[in-house]
């Protein structure tokens, strides 16, 4: 379909910029109840729309409207329930304790909103991973500039967010931008306070570059290929069904799907087995055919996975069907077995899949899986799969990972307690419930001082006294014997030191 959304002009995203960057400066945005005002009516976007919403994300990509709850707008809901609850409170100047050479005085820590942010979204689950920033960005007290979802992709969610966020966001606080690659590049050229993207890590590169020469923090939500472990103790049919529902919701176009499976050769084949048998009871026996099966997001993804495939057709134990006019792929498993070197060596495993092939290795030992993902790319998720503690703990302390689930696929991304993000290639900085909210906050250290026990020994010019306080001042004291009912003794010390000092610091001896 040809998109009927007008591109955003080089004008018009200047424009936009400056009317953001004055709406900031007015102060709108300190507001705590305008800020709420901003949640609520982005609550009210998705809950009046629901419907709108799912016919088109149906039309664009095949998903079935209670996927479309669950996966996309029920995880921005509960992003926004969470910020309601929490703002005012996160917003809070924090105190902390204050060292002995500050003393008598206070110190702590104001939460800061940026300015101006760019939010720049993704097509595979275009709801959620532009609206969830935003989330973050409102309830901090900025104002931003909405990347939507390039036209090439999602077009008809694409078209109705649009419109959506103009008929209930104010623009003074959001305000949004739509096209192709020229109308990113014009945007990534304007000077922001930071840019959020959700992308690959190609376009995490592009960002960074841009963002570099204005000195611009970004947080980067990237991918790679995360892997998922799985030992002889697992629950076979639970873990089954949880990598199948994994590996091929939104037919596998998931950042943090299990992108290739590494089993024990002692239940490989059962495993295989079980999952075959979990497609069955998910898709049926010709998944083209179930409402419950998502399609290939255009045509230039499709003939990228659908290489992938053809690369290693040999390895297909499960699925393989394509349809190019559908853009459908069928869920599909290359078992590759004990074969290390065809495996290591595929298509499949050249490059993050996002779609629905899983690969599928048997590993002799867990140490030889750990080094396995050890030589790749840090990914953005991993899964282990076992009831054995110690191999839990193996797991999780001998890799390194942006988040883990264990015994599951996914999950940890919809708790909005857990901060998501990447790590090395697999992005940077993190977000989700107050972790959303620190992410575009700036944190301002603030020291207050009282006007009491000046010592004078502090300044200049420097002599033996000087030496002796400032020493004083500056000792490395146990942080156990810093506590608050203390200080007050500390500080009475103090002031005796620098008054014993000031009347007889000829008589102090010279520090070694």
């Amino acid at each position: 379909m040809e998109s009927t959304t007008i591109a955003s002009s080089a004008e018009s995203i200047v424009a936009d910029v400056q009317a953001l960057r004055a709406a900031f400066r007015s102060g709108v945005t300190r507001d705590f109840a305008a800020r709420r005002q901003q949640l609520v009516q982005l609550r009210r976007l998705i809950d009046e729309n629901l419907g709108e919403i799912s016919d088109a994300l149906w039309k664009d990509m095949h998903k079935n409207p209670i996927e479309t709850k669950v996966c996309e707008v029920g995880l921005v809901m509960m992003e926004i329930q969470e910020h309601l609850d929490f703002l005012e409170e996160w917003s809070q100047p924090e105190r902390v304790g204050t060292n002995i050479g500050n003393l008598p005085g206070q110190s702590y820590i104001y939460k800061e909103s940026l300015g101006v942010v760019s939010i720049i979204g993704t097509w595979n689950y275009p709801i959620q991973l532009t609206l969830t920033p935003l989330v973050g960005a409102l309830s901090a007290g900025n104002t931003v500039l909405l990347r939507l979802p390039g036209s090439d992709t999602c077009v008809h969610t694409t078209q109705v967010l649009a419109k959506l966020v103009a008929k209930y966001m104010d623009n003074r606080f959001v305000r949004t931008v739509s096209g192709g690659v020229e109308a990113s590049k014009i945007m990534l050229e304007q000077k922001f306070d930071l840019i959020f993207c959700t992308g690959g890590e190609f376009i995490g590169k592009i960002v960074a570059e841009a963002a570099a020469k204005h000195l611009t923090p970004t947080i980067l939500e990237l991918g790679g290929k995360s892997p998922c472990i799985v030992d002889e103790t697992c629950d076979l049919t639970i873990a089954a069904r949880r990598i199948a529902w994994g590996g091929f919701m939104n037919a596998g176009q998931t950042c943090v799907r299990p992108d290739y499976i590494m089993v024990s050769k002692k239940i490989g084949d059962k495993l295989v087995a079980e999952i075959e048998k979990e497609l069955l009871t998910f898709f049926g026996k010709d998944p083209q055919k179930s409402d419950s099966y998502c399609r290939i997001v255009n045509e230039r993804s499709y003939t990228r996975v659908s290489g992938l495939l053809a690369n290693d057709t040999k390895h297909v134990t499960c699925g393989g069907a394509v349809d190019a006019e559908d853009r459908f792929i069928a869920p599909t498993l290359l078992n590759f077995k004990t074969d290390f070197a065809s495996f290591d060596k595929s298509a499949v495993m050249s490059q993050e899949i996002f779609g629905p092939l899983l690969p599928i290795y048997y590993y002799d030992t867990l140490d030889e899986a750990i080094a396995y993902v050890n030589d790749h790319p840090k990914p953005l998720a991993l899964y282990v799969f076992t009831t054995n503690s110690k191999n839990r703990e193996k797991v999780l302390t001998e890799t390194t990972s942006g988040g883990v689930s264990v015994n599951d696929t996914i999950v940890h991304l919809s708790n909005p307690n857990l901060p998501f993000g990447g790590v090395g290639a697999s992005g940077m900085g993190a977000y989700h419930g107050k972790h959303s909210f620190d992410a575009f906050t700036h944190k301002k250290g603030v020291q207050f001082k009282y006007n009491i026990l000046d010592a004078p020994q502090r300044y200049m010019p420097y002599n033996k006294s000087a030496e002796f306080v400032l020493a004083v001042m500056l000792a490395p004291i146990p942080h156990r014997y810093i506590k608050t009912a203390k200080y007050a003794a500390f500080a009475l010390l103090f002031a005796v030191i620098g008054m014993l000092v000031k009347r007889n610091g000829s008589r102090f001896p010279a520090l070694p």
